[in-house]
Formats: C-alpha cells, sequence, structure tokens
C-alpha cells in the first residue's frame, strides 16, 4: 500500500511542471476555457458563494494575477499561450488604451505646435536681424523689403513691431511739401489717431518724416490687414449674401460711430470700398487709411480731397460735416449691393461732379433688387445733408439690428407717404420663433395704420393668433416700432424736401 501510494504520488509530482502546486494549477485550466465555456459552467453551477466567487475571479483575474506576484502562470504550450494573451487583451480597458493614444497625440501636437512657434520666433528674429532696411526713429518698427502694396502716392511694406513681434503695414507716402503750420497740424492730429482703438477700426501706431532714396517722405506704421478690402472681395464673389451685407454694414457703422462720437469728432473724408478692410479669421471688418485722409486733408487744404464717386456735394465747396461719411457709407452700401463701381456710367471726374451736384444717383442704383436696402441708401445718398440719415438713425435701423431672427419691411413702395395705412411684411428668419402657422422664411404680412396702431398691441395680437411665442412678443413689438419709426422720419424729409423744391 505503501509503495502504491508512492508510486502514486511520485505520477502526480512528475505530471506537474516544476515549482507550480496542483491549486496552481487548476487556475491555470481555468484560465484557458473559451468564454462560452464559462458561460455553461456558470449557468450549470447552482447560485452559490463559490460561484460568485469563480465570477469575480474571472472579471478580475488580470488584476489578481498583477498583485500577487509571487504567483506566475507558464502556458503549457503554444495553443494555451495564444489562449491566455487573447484573455489578456480581453481584459485590458478599451477606454484606458484609447485615454492613452489621445494623450500621446496630444503630447505630439503640443510638441509639433510649440517646435513651430520656436521656428517661426526665429525666422522672424532673423528676419529682423538680417533683413531689416529701416527702423522707426525709437527703434521699435523695422521694415522689410517685401512690397505688399503700391499706389498714386504711396507704398506699402511689411514691417514689424519688436515690442510684440506682431507684424505690421510700413506706409510711405511721398513728401507733400508741408509747411510748418500743416506739420504741426498733422502731428497733433496723428497722435491723437494713435489713442483709437476700436474692433471696427484699423490702428494706428506711429508717423514721422524720413527720407527714401534721398527723396523725403512721410512714414505710417498701422495694423497689418492681409485679407484684402471690400473692393477685392467684389471683385472676387461678386454677389454679396444679404447676411453678410447686413453684418458688414452694421460694423461699418459702428466704426463711424466711435469717429464721429470723438471729442473733436473725427471725420474720414475719404472712406470707400477700397479703405475697409477684411479680417481673415475672424472675417469682421476694419475702417483703414484714417492717417492716410488726414494727411490728404492737411496736405491738400486749398483743393478737393477725396475720390468722386465717393463724396457729398458739400465737400466740393469744402463747407461739411459728420454727414459726408453717411453719404460715403451709402455709397459704399450700393457698391456692395450691386458690386458695381457708383457713376461707372461717366467717363470722367467732371461728368461725376456735374452729376453728383444735380443730385442725379448712379445709374447701379435702379439695379438694387431688395426695397429694404434701396430705402437706406436712398437715405444716406440725399443731396441735401439736414435730409440723409445719421449714423444713429442707421444704427437703430430694424435692417442693421443685431439679428434677433425678425426683419420688419415695407411690403410696398409708398408713392407718396400721406397715406396713414402702411403694408408691412415681417420676415421670420429664426425658425425656432415659429409657432407653427407659417414654413420657414415665409413672411407675415399685415397693415399697421401710424396714427392709431401700437406696435405692443400689434405684436400681442399675433401672440394670441398663434404665429409668436409670448417670450417673442417684445423682440415683435420692437421690430415693428423701429421700422415705423424709420417710415416716419423719411416721410418727413420728403416733406422738407418738396417744401424746400417748392420755395426754389
Amino acid at each position: 500500500m505503501a509503495t502504491d501510494s508512492g508510486e502514486s504520488a511520485s505520477t502526480e509530482e512528475s505530471e506537474k511542471p516544476d515549482g507550480v502546486s496542483l491549486e496552481c494549477m487548476n487556475l491555470s485550466v481555468d484560465a484557458t476555457l473559451t468564454m462560452e465555456a464559462r458561460t455553461k459552467e456558470c449557468v450549470s453551477t447552482p447560485a452559490s458563494g463559490v460561484t460568485v466567487e469563480r465570477k469575480r475571479f474571472f472579471r478580475k483575474s488580470v488584476e489578481i494575477m498583477e498583485d500577487e506576484k509571487d504567483l506566475e502562470l507558464t502556458p503549457r504550450n503554444e495553443q494555451e499561450q495564444f489562449i491566455l494573451g487573447d484573455q489578456r487583451m480581453i481584459h485590458l480597458s478599451a477606454t484606458t488604451l484609447v485615454a492613452e493614444q489621445e494623450a500621446r497625440n496630444e503630447q505630439n501636437s503640443k510638441a509639433i505646435m510649440e517646435a513651430t512657434k520656436e521656428r517661426m520666433k526665429k525666422e522672424i528674429e532673423e528676419e529682423a536681424e538680417m533683413k531689416a532696411v529701416a527702423t522707426s526713429p525709437g527703434g521699435r518698427f523695422l521694415k522689410f523689403d517685401i512690397e505688399l502694396g503700391r499706389g498714386a502716392f504711396k507704398t506699402v511694406f511689411k514691417g514689424l513691431d519688436t515690442e510684440t513681434w506682431v507684424e505690421v503695414a510700413w506706409c510711405e507716402l511721398q513728401d507733400r511739401k508741408l509747411t510748418k503750420a500743416e506739420q504741426q497740424r498733422f502731428k497733433e492730429e496723428a497722435e491723437m489717431l494713435k489713442g483709437l482703438q476700436h474692433p471696427n477700426i484699423v490702428r494706428f501706431y506711429d508717423s514721422w518724416e524720413s527720407t527714401v532714396k534721398g527723396k523725403k517722405c512721410i512714414v505710417l506704421v498701422t495694423e497689418l490687414m492681409t485679407s484684402g478690402t471690400l473692393k477685392t472681395y467684389l471683385k472676387r464673389f461678386k454677389l454679396m449674401k444679404p447676411k453678410v451685407l447686413r453684418s458688414w454694414c452694421r460694423q461699418i457703422l459702428k466704426g463711424l460711430h466711435f469717429l464721429h462720437t470723438r471729442t473733436p469728432p473725427i471725420i474720414h473724408r475719404d472712406l470707400k470700398c477700397d479703405n475697409i478692410f477684411i479680417t481673415g479669421p475672424t472675417g469682421s471688418v476694419k475702417i483703414g487709411d484714417l492717417g492716410l485722409a488726414t494727411l490728404m486733408r492737411t496736405s491738400f487744404a486749398k483743393s478737393v480731397i477725396g475720390t468722386p464717386e465717393f463724396m457729398a456735394p458739400e465737400m466740393y465747396e469744402e463747407h461739411y460735416d459728420e454727414s459726408v461719411d453717411v453719404y460715403a457709407f451709402g455709397m459704399c452700401m450700393l457698391e456692395m449691393a450691386t458690386s458695381e463701381y457708383p457713376y461707372s456710367e461717366c467717363q470722367n471726374a467732371a461728368q461725376i461732379y456735374r452729376k453728383v451736384t444735380s443730385g442725379i444717383k448712379p445709374a447701379s442704383f435702379n439695379k438694387v433688387t431688395d426695397p429694404e436696402v434701396k430705402e437706406i441708401i436712398e437715405g444716406c445718398i440725399q443731396q441735401n445733408k439736414s435730409e440723409r440719415l445719421s449714423i444713429k438713425d442707421l444704427l437703430n435701423h430694424a435692417f442693421f439690428a443685431e439679428d434677433t431672427g425678425l426683419r420688419v419691411e415695407l411690403a410696398e413702395e409708398e408713392e407718396d407717404g400721406l397715406h396713414p395705412s402702411l403694408a408691412l411684411r415681417l420676415w421670420v428668419e429664426d425658425p425656432k420663433k415659429l409657432k407653427g402657422k407659417h414654413k420657414d422664411n415665409e413672411a407675415i404680412e399685415f397693415s399697421f395704420n401710424v396714427e392709431t396702431d401700437i406696435p405692443e398691441e400689434v405684436a400681442c395680437e399675433m401672440v394670441k393668433s398663434g404665429f409668436f411665442h409670448e417670450s417673442d412678443s417684445k423682440a415683435v413689438a420692437k421690430s415693428i416700432r423701429d421700422r415705423v419709426t424709420l417710415i416716419k422720419k423719411t416721410r418727413e424729409q420728403r416733406q422738407v424736401g418738396n417744401l424746400e423744391e417748392r420755395r426754389d
């Protein structure tokens, strides 16, 4: 018996791999079971503490084996090794793998960005040290021999602000032979321009007199605009979407309002699509060439300045105020709406002058298809400056209001402007404001009596009729009120103009 027992024990020991207990062998065998086998085994085994323990072990096997460092499973053959490896991969968290990959990608991206920034900085520094061809009197601004643009009497080069390492525009103007009084006046106004900071105004940094190739010139340093002007945009795309037109015109008006509310007011005097710049990253617009306009006014004090197509009649007589910028804005809006240069039908400046002073509108005015846009342009380019809309009037106009999803316009153009009843059309451009009675982009037409109706009451009626949510009532009322107020003002201006014509 002893011998049999010994042989049995010897046989069992010989079947075990060296250094692995029988208990560990059972664990190893369990680990080689497929998912299907485990599932069947769990189903066939009654619910007990042992079964729960087996399930918990199965789900946490990798963690347990890693914690028990002295437990080391050694697969007996290649098939077992494959199965064990596969099971280990199953237990690895997919979320962890993804997170690790994302972390690596993020680290790589940051490293690339940092390397790119560092390389760009070095390139700028090298360009500044090796290729700068001129510096400002204080040494802050550098000029590179990289021409960005050229005009009749100006050349623009790429420059650099060494305080911020931001590229700037270095503009050289031909010497205008200013007197000492004119030089002093220009310096004073240039100092004032340096302090102007507005999101819709191109920054003016500095100016000074210099000598280039033996000739005197004046240097202006401004913010660098690399995405072109409204003029280049219109040449490229021809048609401008109404939403873009509204947004850009609103920004131009905000810039003009900022200039006109300075003390003393700043008048641009040469506003046109050529000097309204587009910023690439944001798509916003900025009014530029302020320093240039100031210099031109100083150096051409006894002659006509500006661009004839955009000049108000009173500029020829040199008695003007901020309303000349409103006139020019109207011409800019006309060019934006038609992609046609105002008075392009004229052959020379003399023909333009005769039409402007006679109150004859550009031929392109009749090509404006949107009645609301046409009405605004007409309100800006009136021959009599007292009849023109003000910047404040325009900013309060429903057309230029911040996008509320609602817009009110005349459904029918007025013939005489004497009838108290108006035919209005309310456009609902934001579907979220509809209550379900209208399709997207379908207008609501209604009548409004300027003598008896109240915008708030009309808006409430629309809410009760199910056209709008009650929360939109105030916005609807404001849109109606703004439109009616503008119509009343336009009527008054026409009546004043008619009276003056009769007197003449």
